[in-house]
């Protein structure tokens, strides 16, 4: 037997106004009405322009009001582009400064003269012990077995 679907919390709207937060990026005012959806998306339309977008459900998190306006919170950022909506990502990597040097380099670029050379262990010391230990104790009773079987063939003439 199946359980019961959990209501969506989009289902609780209505026909009431709401805002996106964060809102859209290039999508217009951020005041919106729901449209219809289906269960991997929901269609919102913009109050002021008419414009109507299709949001997937996986960015949906949840409703709240907030000071009588309800808000409707998303996982991410979202920007309309082309028609279609997706996450909207920053292209730039930051790296973090180190502790011990808060200035910045004055110079840009590397210093000159050969590059520091790290070393890098590919197989894991226990392993590589342990298999030194087997292969040590395997020769070690096959030697020990040589050994008895050459006592006994002195002992027998």
């Amino acid at each position: 037997m199946s359980a019961p679907l959990v209501p969506s919390p989009l289902d609780y709207l209505g026909r009431r106004r709401f805002a996106l937060y964060p809102p859209v990026k290039h999508a217009g005012p951020n005041e919106w009405l729901l449209g219809t959806g289906s269960w991997s998306e929901v269609q919102v339309v913009n109050v002021g322009t008419g414009r109507e977008i299709w949001v997937p459900r996986q960015y949906v998190r949840g409703v709240s009001g907030n000071g009588g306006r309800l808000v409707v919170e998303l996982n991410e950022e979202l920007q309309l582009r082309a028609g279609a909506v997706e996450p909207r990502n920053k292209r730039v990597i930051e790296m973090p400064l180190s502790v011990g040097n808060a200035e910045t380099p004055t110079k840009p670029g590397r210093a000159p003269g050969q590059a520091r050379v790290v070393g890098i262990r590919l197989d894991d010391r226990a392993e590589s012990t342990m298999s030194k230990a087997i292969v040590t104790l395997g020769a070690g009773a096959i030697g020990l077995w040589l050994l008895a079987m050459l006592l006994s063939a002195l002992e027998r003439m």
